[in-house]
């Protein structure tokens, strides 16, 4: 779960318009999915628990955030969007980027990410027009799912 000073920084970092299509990856409690529902056009939010996502959908109903929904699925390895997105939001760290995210970003699109290992994880926002990658904050969070550093054998 990121800290509120964290989803505060990924919000900014992310420039969003009200024409945007975001995708999050990671829905958890649905909080962040409706923040990014107010600031963008649309939010497809993605987590592997069921779970989270039932209670997601229902707070979001709650909360009047039509333009937001919530898919159970695996990100990193199997999701297939049906189409590219102005942002990408992932709300837990990896170990690695998985290249094919950006791959899913439209012309111009930006991905906030944390990313590394831990202790010292960094925050980054990628911008792919522009080709950059913008490290803003050094932070810790958990691994999403099946994104965690590989174990390696050391004597």
């Amino acid at each position: 779960m990121m800290k509120p000073v964290v989803e505060g920084r990924m919000l900014q970092a992310l420039e969003l318009a009200a024409t945007d299509n975001v995708l999050e990856i990671g829905t958890g409690s649905g909080f962040i999915t409706a923040c990014l529902a107010r600031l963008a056009g649309h939010v497809t939010s993605l987590d592997i628990h069921a779970e989270f996502t039932a209670t997601a959908r229902a707070a979001l109903r709650a909360a009047g955030c039509d333009n937001a929904e919530a898919i159970t699925t695996e990100a990193v390895r199997e999701f297939a969007p049906a189409q590219r997105y102005d942002a990408i939001a992932v709300t837990g760290a990896v170990a690695t980027l998985p290249q094919r995210w950006l791959g899913w970003l439209k012309p111009g699109g930006r991905l906030f990410v944390v990313q590394g290992r831990a202790p010292a994880m960094q925050a980054t926002l990628l911008r792919v027009a522009a080709g950059t990658t913008e490290i803003l904050f050094e932070t810790d969070l958990p691994y999403l799912q099946h994104a965690a550093p590989v174990p390696r054998f050391v004597l």
